[in-house]
């Protein structure tokens, strides 16, 4: 049978940041009276805070401690800029299934991947017909040729009602969607994990392709035209004769630039400029207009053309100079182009050297010690996964989130060598760039997201950079890792990323596959 059963721990503490006795009785009867004093200022310090902010904090196994509750307050005092790199159409096995199933010097936490002597049924309506086991990839730069559907018709097939047992069928693209990579053919991303955090019960929003959950990543939600509003086969997307619906529902959709429209956070979606809408909301022979692209929810929306937020929306190529300038707004989407992006056909290891790249731009920033930087993945991508989506009312898939797909966590205050387990979503991100800057939210699925705290450690002092070489030759899996309290390196003058990704080129008919 498929992998159904899988190890999740959903559980969150919901911590309301407000004096109330509930919440006095609750905390000092959990903490052990010789920190009743250091609690009550704790406490103090964190009821300080806004009132209507909710957080949603990791449980801790010896109960509610005293550091688990200051979390909040030091992500506050310690990070000034969020960073979210998304890139494309990876699930979570596909990447990281076989990452550290046993601890190890390179492994601290075990990792919730593919379980030992797998094998997903190839009907399970007839059990003689055999079954599917994953499979590594061996050449560094594979690219996928098959089809691998992953919109919500192959992804529900797949789901099989929970069972997890209609991958094959479902993808109807042979023994590709088994396969993975590892520490040999995806060394970066090893490298990433194995230096800062990973997380291994992070789900993308919604159980369908890439422009509903970059609308998530926005907006805590999606129009539900988005799910069908295109089609296309593998090299060139077709409109769908909704269009017009779409635009309908995603100019009454609010999603971040709203709720940042009256507010003094300092912000950029680093992507592509926009042109004008008249323009935006036509095709050209070759490809979709950019308010149909996949990258930029937000392109869909007339307002985003105005004045108040045009100049919000930039070349991705720009964050490199923001970067080395030490002018990172607060907060940042970033996006590949479709080369970069690791959506198959393209080539990962080009993939691996941009956030390569990125990673060095951040972490040669004069913004280094203030900020944090997110990588995830859109949608699974086709690919395998075997723990089960989770029902969360809101997103437009059955009430089901999509399957898991990778995150990494990179900040000067990231546990070195660190696997997170706590449940999160797009959403999450979402909730923590909204929770940090006092932006209120838009919709239940970011109002109540879990916010992913548990990867930072603020006692300690910030950690130095480590740079990772944009050639895929000078790449190997293990790195060491870096030793407690390691010197920043001298200082080399801003980073310099390789000449092909200061290029910008224009979204072209590729970033509107899905």
């Amino acid at each position: 049978m498929g992998g159904g059963n899988g190890r999740t721990d959903r559980s969150v503490l919901a911590v309301p940041f407000r004096r109330g006795p509930s919440m006095r009785l609750r905390l000092f009867r959990r903490t052990r009276p010789r920190l009743v004093l250091l609690g009550s200022v704790l406490v103090v310090a964190l009821f300080a805070l806004p009132a209507q902010d909710l957080v949603v904090v990791p449980p801790d196994s010896s109960g509610l401690s005293i550091d688990r509750l200051t979390l909040p307050y030091e992500f506050r005092t310690h990070i000034k800029h969020i960073v979210v790199l998304m890139m494309e159409n990876h699930a979570y096995d596909n990447y990281f299934g076989t990452y550290c199933p046993v601890k190890g010097t390179y492994c601290r936490n075990v990792a919730d991947g593919e379980p030992a002597n797998l094998c997903v049924p190839l009907d399970p309506n007839n059990t003689k017909a055999g079954c599917a086991k994953p499979f590594p990839f061996t050449p560094v730069n594979w690219s996928l040729t098959s089809r691998l559907p992953h919109g919500f018709p192959a992804g529900n097939a797949a789901y099989a009602n929970g069972s997890m047992d209609g991958w094959y069928l479902g993808e109807g693209s042979g023994l590709d969607p088994f396969g993975y990579y590892n520490g040999s053919t995806i060394p970066l991303y090893w490298d990433l994990a194995e230096q800062y955090g990973l997380g291994d019960q992070f789900f993308s929003s919604t159980l369908a392709y890439s422009l509903p959950n970059h609308w998530h990543l926005v907006a805590g939600t999606a129009p539900n035209e988005s799910i069908s509003h295109i089609f296309g086969s593998t090299i060139l997307p077709v409109r769908h004769g909704n269009d017009s619906k779409y635009l309908g529902q995603a100019n009454h959709t609010r999603s971040a630039e709203d709720l940042l429209l009256n507010s003094s956070v300092s912000w950029s979606y680093y992507d592509h400029s926009l042109v004008n809408y008249s323009t935006a909301i036509q095709d050209v022979p070759t490809k979709l207009g950019e308010a149909y692209g996949l990258f930029n929810a937000q392109a869909a929306k007339a307002e985003s053309y105005n004045a108040s937020f045009n100049p919000h929306f930039v070349n991705n190529t720009q964050f490199y100079g923001d970067a080395a300038n030490g002018t990172l707004p607060s907060l940042s989407w970033l996006m590949p182009t479709f080369a970069e992006s690791d959506h198959p056909p393209q080539n990962v290891t080009l993939a691996e050297s941009y956030v390569a790249s990125v990673v060095n731009a951040v972490e040669s920033s004069p913004d280094w010690n203030s900020t944090v930087l997110y990588i995830t993945w859109d949608d699974f991508g086709g690919f395998y996964d075997h723990v089960t989506p989770v029902h969360i009312a809101g997103t437009q898939t059955l009430n089901l989130t999509g399957f898991r797909v990778p995150v990494l966590v990179i900040s000067p205050y990231t546990k070195v060598n660190y696997v997170s387990h706590t449940f999160g979503y797009f959403e999450s991100l979402l909730r923590l760039m909204e929770w940090r800057f006092h932006l209120g939210c838009l919709a239940p699925m970011d109002c109540n997201a879990p916010i992913p705290f548990d990867y930072f450690n603020f006692h300690q002092p910030p950690r130095a950079p480590i740079f990772f070489s944009t050639n895929p030759a000078n790449w190997t899996y293990p790195m060491a890792l870096q030793a407690p309290g390691a010197p920043p390196p001298p200082p080399t003058g801003p980073y310099v990323p390789p000449a092909s990704f200061l290029n910008f080129s224009a979204p072209g008919a590729g970033e509107a596959i899905d």
